[in-house]
């Protein structure tokens, strides 16, 4: 392996593309939300590693070849924690269109909740220069890449849209690093 391919978890540049590579599904069971709401659940995270190896060569293909900016595993806490984390590691706002996700499952059960806790394994958050973007999405066809939203500037907040389109998030990156930084029972 060459470290100097390796690929980091922060957000490059103002412009680039977010992707989340896999599909988001009804996977709340026994999850950070659930438990913050007192509750358990009943649909827990499946793995299903002979559906994501392929997704997974397919990622490795596109690192090896230089067109992944950053990539960043979805899991514990779902895209609730996850794109924060893209956001403030790479001190730049983000803008994301839960619209764009891509939901697997029965859309009755699709709702904003859902898709921003879910804990579905099999995912990814990536970035991309819109330079690489023809040669990732071609690479990507039929492997469960979605453009949901852009990378933007410094002074700029992680917005998340919802479905509907309205403002689900707006957080500054400054506020975020703070609380990420606060020491527990403060």
């Amino acid at each position: 392996t060459d470290v100097t391919r390796c690929v980091s978890l922060d957000a490059k540049m103002a412009g680039d593309l977010v992707y989340l590579i896999g599909e988001t599904a009804d996977q709340l069971g026994g999850s950070e939300y659930y438990d913050l709401l007192g509750k358990v659940g009943l649909n827990v995270p499946q793995v299903n590693a002979a559906h994501f190896i392929h997704r997974y060569r397919v990622l490795a293909r596109a690192m090896e070849k230089g067109l992944v900016a950053s990539v960043h595993g979805v899991y514990r806490g779902g895209l609730a924690v996850h794109l924060p984390m893209v956001a403030m590691a790479g001190c730049l706002g983000m803008t994301v269109r839960l619209a764009d996700v891509t939901w697997q499952g029965d859309t009755d059960k699709r709702r904003d909740d859902r898709m921003l806790f879910s804990e579905t394994p099999g995912r990814f958050i990536v970035t991309v220069a819109p330079s690489n973007r023809a040669d990732f999405e071609k690479l990507f066809s039929g492997a469960g890449a979605k453009h949901v939203g852009e990378v933007t500037g410094a002074n700029d907040p992680l917005l998340i849209m919802g479905s509907d389109g309205t403002e689900k998030v707006r957080l500054s990156v400054a506020s975020m690093k703070q609380a990420y930084k606060k020491r527990f029972g403060d």
